[in-house]
């Protein structure tokens, strides 16, 4: 529905006003419509959207809420699961003093060796490092917390580029959370969300949980289709 249909009652001022606040703030969707989840938001707070004048006050009080955190969440995982979809390296490990070729597979949040199933998460990954291996092949190792880390060849030609995918990764990842959990200590610094609150929405944010990516419902893993909104789940 277009936003001359939500705010039908306004005035010509109040909705270019209307409008122009909800860009700013990244709260329409691609058809010009208002974002579902803050149209939720206003109707808990009695706002009748045909008439009222949206606020930055009002879009102030609905991003300190769950559902907008949820919504960021669900739009960064989103994106990660697009830009990483079906990225894959060929590298060799060895195993037994047996080589093996096998694929290192690159996903939004973490890396997958195809041969053993091992996983790295982003946010484990402590260092890099880069140096000579056999013919045409660089020794590649990826350091982790646990002191567990992934060693590989890979040719000599992929290995600086996965290097710098890798390192863009664990900084992305970092920022991700440390942005949020900042926006969450602010919050709760001002008075704006009380400690026990502040916890919960911690645990949102270290969590695994998916979110509709259209409404930021939250949605069983094994779900096809959103239990709010309907839209389908991309796997």
């Amino acid at each position: 529905m277009e936003l001359r249909n939500i705010f039908k009652n306004s005035s010509f001022d109040t909705l270019d006003r209307n409008k122009e606040l909800l860009e700013e703030h990244d709260l329409l969707n691609i058809m010009g419509s208002p974002n579902k989840v803050f149209l939720k938001f206003l109707k808990s707070k009695n706002i009748d959207i045909n008439e009222d004048e949206i606020t930055e006050e009002l879009i102030e009080e609905f991003e300190g809420s769950v559902d907008s955190i949820n919504l960021k969440l669900a739009k960064i995982q989103r994106q990660k699961e697009i830009i990483f979809r079906e990225r894959r390296v060929w590298i060799n490990i060895k195993d037994d003093d047996r080589i093996t070729g096998t694929d290192l597979i690159l996903h939004h949040d973490r890396i997958t060796i195809d041969e053993t199933g091992r996983e790295i998460p982003y946010s484990e990954m402590t260092d890099i490092d880069i140096e000579d291996g056999s013919w045409s092949k660089k020794r590649f190792t990826i350091h982790t917390e646990d002191d567990e880390d992934m060693v590989f060849e890979i040719n000599e030609d992929n290995a600086v580029p996965l290097k710098e995918i890798l390192e863009d990764n664990i900084d992305n990842q970092d920022y991700d959370e440390i942005d949020a959990l900042l926006e969450l200590q602010n919050l709760f610094e001002e008075g704006k969300i009380s400690a026990e609150e502040l916890e919960a929405r911690k645990a949102i944010i270290y969590s695994d949980d998916v979110y509709c990516t259209n409404c930021g419902a939250k949605i069983d893993q094994d779900s096809l289709f959103c239990p709010e909104c309907g839209k389908e789940v991309l796997q």
